[in-house]
C-alpha cells in the first residue's frame, strides 16, 4: 500500500519538482519507507512507498515498463500478479525484480492499459505515462476499495490518494462545492464522483481516465455490476454454496501473499468469523486476530470475538478502550480524515489500525458482507413497510403523516414503537419513527432507495443550516430501469445503491484512511469482484431465508464452527458516541459549535445549529449523528480550510 499523486501541464509548461514534492510528502504516512518522483515534460508523479511485495529497492516507484514507455506510480495490489508476469515472461519481457507494480506497468506496456486493468484482480490505484503517445492513464479498482482524487482546472490536471496531497500546494484553489455539501449533510459522506471542493472529482470505481495536455479527459468503465442480474444464477443452493465456497477459499489464500506479517480484524460477527474460519480450518493459516473492547455493554464485541478465537484456536489480542484513547481520537479525527466524513466508526477503525500496527504490516477485514449479501436491516424493512403501506390510499397515508409530525413524535420514541425493545436507546427509536413517518408519503420506489440513502438530516433542515434551495439527487437506479414487482425487488435497488455509493465512498474510504494513518495495508477478502458477480447474481431467497439475514454466508460458516458462533445477532463497530459527545468531551462541541467558531468559517447558520445543539444537550442522544456531522464538518473547515494558506500563484485547479 502506498500513496501516490502528480500533475499533467495543460497550460505548455513542464511539471515543477516543488509541486510534485509537496504532493507527495503530504502522503507520507501512507508510504514511510521510501519515495520517488518522476518529472517528463508536462507531467509529474510522486510516490510514497509501504513495501508489501518485494522490500528490495527493485520495487520502488515510479517504475518504468521494460521497453521505457510507460512509467507508474502505483497503490494497492495485484493479487494474481505472479501469473500475469508468467504470461509476460512468455512473450519476452525481462523482469528485474518480484514486485505487483513491475508485472502492472509491463502489462500495460504488451497489452495496452485499457486490456491491462482487465486482467488485474486486487484492490488498486495507479496513475500511467504514456512517454509515447504524451497520455496519462488514471484507474481505480472495480469495487474501488482504494481512492483516487482528481483537480479538474484550466491549467492542470491533479491527483493524489488523499485530498491532502492537492491541499498541500498553494496554487490549488478550495472552492466548496455546495451542492455536494448539501448532499454530504443527507447523506453523512460525499457520494462520488462529487467532493467537497468544486474541481475534485473521485474516480469512480471500475473506471479508466485518459487525460491528454490538451486537456481533453475521457472516462471508460470496464467493471460495471449491473452485467450481474438478480436471480440469473442457473444452480442450485447447494450449487451456490459450494461455489461460494471455493470463491472465498480463492480469494483468501491470494490476500494471505505478503513478504511481511499478515493479521487479521476481527469482530465476532458473521463476515470477519467466517474469513478467520476458513483461513484456518480450509487453509490452516495462523495469522494474529486482533479486536478492540469498550467498556460499555451494548458496543463491546469482545465476548464474541474471544469465543470465536477460541474456537479456532487463533492467536487473539484485544485492545480496550479508555477515555482517554477516545479523547485523544475524537480530536484527531479530521486530520486522519481530510474531508468531512460523518461515519463515527472511523475512530474505532484507526484505533484498531494502529493497534494492530503494532504487530503486522497487513491486516485483513472482513468488509463488504452486508452489501453483498444483504445483510443489513434496511434491505427487508423498508420494501416491507413499503409495500405494506402501499395498500392504504396515497391521500390518507400522506394525511396521517402530516398529522403525526404535528405532534411532538420524538417523546413517542420512549414508548415500545416499531420493534423496538426498552433497552434500546430512545435516539435509536427516534430515528427509525422518523423514517416510518417519512415512508407513510412515498409512493415512488425510487423515493424509498432516496430515504434509505438519507441518513443524516432530512431536507429542509439543510436548506435552513446551508440557507440554500435543496438540488435535484440523481435518481437510482436511472429512470429507464423498470420498477420493481416486489418487496425483493426492491431490496435488490437499496444493494444496489449502497454498493455503488456507500461501499467505496463510506465503508472503504473509512479503512484506507484509518489504516493508512497507521501505515497499515488493509486487504479485503470477501470484495473479490468475482464473489461480488456472483453474490448478485443469487435470488434473494439465498440470501434472506426465514428471516436471516446472510444465509448463505452463515450456512458456510455453521460448517466451520458451533451454530451458536455462527447465529451471533448483527452489532454493528458502534461507539457510546452520544454519552462521550455530552458528557467528558462535551466542551469539544460547544466550543466546534458555537457561535463565534461558526461565524469564522461561515458556512452554517449559527442560529440553526444552536436550536439542535440546545435539542441535543436536553434530550436523551436525540440528534447524536447530526451533531457529529455538524462538529466534524466545523473541526474540518478549521484544521483544513479556514487554516489553509490563500497563496499568490495562479490557480492549477
Amino acid at each position: 500500500m502506498c500513496g501516490i499523486c502528480g500533475e499533467l501541464r495543460f497550460d505548455g509548461n513542464a511539471a515543477q519538482a516543488e509541486n510534485v514534492l509537496a504532493m507527495r510528502d503530504a502522503l507520507r504516512h501512507r508510504g514511510p519507507d521510501d519515495t520517488g518522483s518522476l518529472l517528463d515534460g508536462p507531467v509529474g508523479l510522486g510516490h510514497r512507498r509501504l513495501s508489501i511485495i518485494d522490500l528490495s529497492p527493485l520495487g520502488a516507484q515510479p517504475m518504468r515498463s521494460a521497453d521505457g514507455r510507460f512509467a507508474i506510480v502505483f497503490n494497492g495490489e495485484i493479487y494474481n500478479h505472479q501469473e500475469i508476469r508468467r504470461e509476460l515472461e512468455g512473450r519476452g519481457v525481462a523482469f528485474r525484480g518480484t514486485s505487483d507494480t513491475e508485472a502492472a506497468v509491463n502489462a500495460a506496456a504488451v497489452f495496452g492499459p485499457q486490456e491491462a486493468v482487465r486482467r488485474f484482480l486486487g484492490m488498486f490505484a495507479l496513475a500511467l505515462w504514456d512517454a509515447a503517445e504524451k497520455t496519462l492513464f488514471l484507474c481505480r479498482d472495480r469495487v474501488g476499495v482504494k481512492p483516487l482524487y482528481v483537480g479538474l482546472g484550466p491549467r492542470a490536471c491533479l491527483f493524489g490518494s488523499e485530498m491532502r496531497a492537492l491541499l498541500a500546494r498553494d496554487d490549488f484553489a478550495p472552492n466548496i462545492n455546495r451542492q455536494a455539501l448539501f448532499r454530504y449533510f443527507q447523506t453523512g459522506y460525499f457520494e462520488g464522483p462529487d467532493t467537497v471542493f468544486q474541481t475534485v472529482r473521485k474516480l469512480p470505481p471500475g473506471t479508466l481516465a485518459m487525460i491528454r495536455p490538451d486537456g481533453s479527459y475521457r472516462e471508460t468503465r470496464y467493471f460495471d455490476l449491473d452485467a450481474s442480474v438478480r436471480g440469473s444464477y442457473r444452480g442450485t443452493y447447494e450449487q451456490a454454496r459450494e461455489e461460494l465456497g471455493a470463491l472465498c477459499r480463492e480469494a483468501f489464500a491470494l490476500r494471505l501473499v505478503s513478504d511481511v506479517p499478515v493479521g487479521m480484524f476481527l469482530s465476532g460477527g458473521v463476515d470477519s468469523s467466517l474469513v478467520s474460519a476458513v483461513l484456518k480450518k480450509d487453509m490452516a493459516a495462523n495469522i494474529t486476530h486482533f479486536t478492540i473492547g469498550f467498556a460499555e455493554r451494548r458496543h463491546d464485541e469482545t465476548a464474541k470475538a474471544e469465543a470465536l478465537a477460541r474456537s479456532l484456536g487463533v492467536t487473539h489480542k484485544i485492545l480496550r478502550l479508555t477515555p482517554d484513547i477516545a479523547g485523544k481520537a475524537l480530536q484527531d479525527f479530521c486530520e486522519i480524515y481530510d474531508e468531512p466524513f460523518g461515519d463515527t466508526s472511523g475512530i474505532p477503525t484507526f484505533i484498531l489500525s494502529r493497534f494492530a500496527r503494532e504487530h503486522v504490516k497487513v491486516a485483513l477485514s472482513a468488509d463488504g458482507g452486508d452489501e453483498l449479501f444483504a445483510g443489513y436491516t434496511g434491505y427487508t424493512r423498508y420494501p416491507r413497510y413499503f409495500k405494506a403501506l402501499s395498500s392504504i390510499p396515497g391521500l390518507v397515508r400522506r394525511a396521517l403523516a402530516r398529522s403525526l409530525k404535528a405532534l411532538p413524535w420524538q417523546h413517542l420514541a420512549d414508548a415500545r414503537l416499531l420493534g423496538a425493545s426498552r433497552n434500546a436507546l430512545s435516539a435509536d427509536r427516534a430515528a427509525r419513527l422518523e423514517r416510518l413517518l417519512n415512508l407513510l408519503g412515498l409512493d415512488d420506489p425510487r423515493d424509498v432507495v432516496e430515504l434509505y440513502a438519507a441518513r443524516g438530516f432530512p431536507q429542509q433542515a439543510v436548506c435552513r443550516l446551508l440557507g440554500m434551495a435543496a438540488p435535484q439527487p440523481a435518481r437510482f437506479p436511472p429512470p429507464d430501469r423498470p420498477e420493481p414487482t416486489t418487496a425483493a425487488g426492491l431490496s435488490d435497488w437499496l444493494m444496489r445503491r449502497d454498493f455503488a455509493f456507500w461501499l467505496p465512498e463510506d465503508i472503504l474510504l473509512k479503512v484506507d484512511r484509518a489504516s493508512m494513518a497507521a501505515s497499515l495495508e488493509c486487504r479485503d477478502p470477501l470484495l473479490d469482484h468475482r464473489i461480488a458477480e456472483l453474490a448478485f447474481r443469487l435470488p434473494m431467497d439465498f440470501l434472506i431465508k426465514d428471516g436471516e439475514a446472510k444465509y448463505i454466508l452463515r450456512d458456510l460458516l455453521r460448517r466451520r464452527v458451533p451454530g451458536s458462533l455462527a447465529n451471533q445477532p448483527k452489532q454493528g463497530f458502534t461507539i457510546p458516541l452520544a454519552a462521550w459527545l455530552r458528557g467528558p468531551h462535551a466542551h469539544l462541541v460547544r466550543e466546534a459549535l458555537g457561535r463565534e467558531s461558526l461565524e469564522r468559517v461561515g458556512i452554517l447558520d449559527p442560529d440553526e445549529v444552536g436550536r439542535i445543539v440546545t435539542r441535543f444537550f436536553a434530550g436523551e442522544g436525540i440528534d447524536t449523528d447530526r451533531i457529529w456531522l455538524l462538529y466534524n464538518f466545523q473541526q474540518w473547515a478549521a484544521r483544513w480550510l479556514v487554516a489553509k494558506p490563500s497563496g499568490n500563484r495562479e490557480r492549477a485547479a
